[in-house]
């Protein structure tokens, strides 16, 4: 496969990283050439310095041969004119664009088809962010929430800090705490390394711990592993900005919202734009206009700035005098380090929310979605078992039967909208989404041909 990404910041980058290691080959664009030679200097893969957007620099890094064009550029318009110019001059098979600003995005059933703008994936970090904290916010306890199966499970990441009571125990342990409740243990992270766990696997300190479970018991489960039977009521939201207002938007009417601006005239733009929010002016960094706003009172404080430095000091400002949980967005990696030793409860690295969008497009077979995982270290995705009437295909056999690359489990099964438990015994049927847990990333093209129609198939179909 080849695939051109056109902008080297640190989505395009965080993409290249995420496939650099597969069997795929990759090209950069970039106008900045410093950006490029950095490109270079971390990745093993090819770069151009030139405009994306222009013909002759898309034929020199060899678009006539890319299956993939992902255009993330800060620019909405040289995105979009880079996915015509692919399109109309090269028949790139998919073109991948990320596009920011809503004026697009509200009309973009009608401007992003074949006879307008041919642009096959939407990439809007901004809402991809907003959905990730949204999730935080009404599932309390949980590091992350990810959907597969529209919904129908969650993979949900959870920590276990000092002092917690299943330190010491063991998975089966855990099971017996859940009393009935369905809810699989698919892996541990622990000191840097991926755990598969067993029963007899015993929950070590600062342990991150990975279940799923259907969604409708995903709150239960962690009210049970953490106490959080109360739902979260109150929310200061710092920074006004697309995520700031987009997440006050989505939770306003669900619970108590104050957002912070700075600016007289953005809260009065913000007034106007939210219903129930109460909008404030003043520095979110000044402990007295916090102690004030009833910060101790606070359930979570969201820091959303464009700054991370300003990010960090506000969430440990705000955790410092009294608030429940503290969130921040942190863009660069040089700062993960720093800030996941537990001062901050939940730290949002944008470019993680958004690969996972763009890996559902790159991935081949019936793949319907992909989150990574730990930074890029490893993923979970849905596939759908196909239904092609031969003894060679997965169909038709059982779970413990499906020969899986090392490093590949099956951590999850959803049937006509009904998520079963994964047991060995259990027959696949065509139309069943299997979620599975890749930790050996160079192994994706195995697990992705299982779920690709068979030669004998596809001869039926070219028949």
């Amino acid at each position: 496969m080849r695939i051109i990404i056109l902008g080297a910041g640190r989505v395009g980058l965080t993409v290249a990283s995420n496939l650099a290691s597969e069997n795929i080959d990759i090209t950069l664009i970039d106008k900045n050439q410093s950006v490029i030679d950095a490109a270079c200097e971390r990745l093993d893969v090819s770069a151009i310095c030139g405009n994306v957007s222009h013909p002759d620099v898309l034929e020199s890094a060899g678009i006539k041969k890319a299956d993939i064009i992902i255009a993330v550029t800060d620019s909405d318009e040289t995105n979009m004119m880079a996915c015509q110019i692919a399109h109309y001059l090269f028949n790139v098979p998919k073109k991948i664009a990320r596009v920011r600003a809503q004026a697009f995005l509200d009309v973009q059933d009608t401007l992003f088809t074949a006879d307008a703008i041919p642009i096959d994936a939407i990439i809007n970090p901004e809402n991809e962010i907003v959905d990730f904290i949204k999730n935080l916010v009404l599932h309390p306890g949980a590091q992350q929430v990810l959907s597969f199966a529209e919904d129908a499970l969650n993979l949900v990441e959870t920590k276990f800090a000092r002092h917690h009571p299943m330190i010491g125990k063991s998975i089966a342990d855990l099971s017996s705490l859940l009393q009935g409740v369905y809810a699989r243990i698919a892996i541990i992270y622990r000191n840097n390394e991926i755990i598969v766990p067993n029963n007899g696997t015993i929950i070590e300190e600062d342990d991150r711990v990975f279940f799923i479970a259907a969604s409708e018991v995903i709150q239960k489960v962690l009210n049970i592993l953490f106490n959080q039977d109360k739902p979260y009521k109150r929310l200061i939201i710092a920074g006004s900005g697309r995520v700031g207002l987009g997440l006050a938007k989505a939770l306003e009417s669900t619970m108590q919202v104050k957002i912070i601006t700075t600016n007289n005239s953005q809260a009065y733009q913000l007034s106007e734009q939210l219903d129930q929010s109460i909008v404030l002016c003043g520095d979110a960094a000044d402990e007295a206009f916090l102690l004030d706003e009833n910060i101790d009172r606070t359930d979570v404080f969201c820091s959303v700035t464009n700054d991370d430095e300003t990010n960090i000091l506000r969430a440990m400002l705000a955790k410092n005098l009294g608030a429940r949980v503290v969130m921040s967005l942190v863009d660069r990696n040089a700062y993960m380090g720093m800030v996941d030793n537990g001062s901050i409860d939940n730290v949002i690295y944008p470019q993680h929310t958004t690969i996972g969008k763009i890996l559902t497009h790159v991935r081949e077979g019936d793949i319907s979605s992909v989150h990574s995982l730990l930074r890029g270290k490893a993923e979970a995705f849905e596939a759908t078992v196909l239904d092609n009437g031969t003894k060679s295909d997965i169909e038709g056999k059982a779970i413990g039967e499906v020969k899986l690359p090392k490093g590949v489990t099956i951590i999850g099964l959803v049937r006509q909208g009904k998520s079963l438990p994964t047991k060995s015994n259990i027959t696949l049927e065509g139309g069943d989404h299997l979620i599975l847990f890749i930790a050996d990333k160079s192994v994706i093209s195995q697990v992705e041909a299982l779920f690709r129609p068979t030669k004998s198939l596809l001869s039926k179909i070219i028949g």
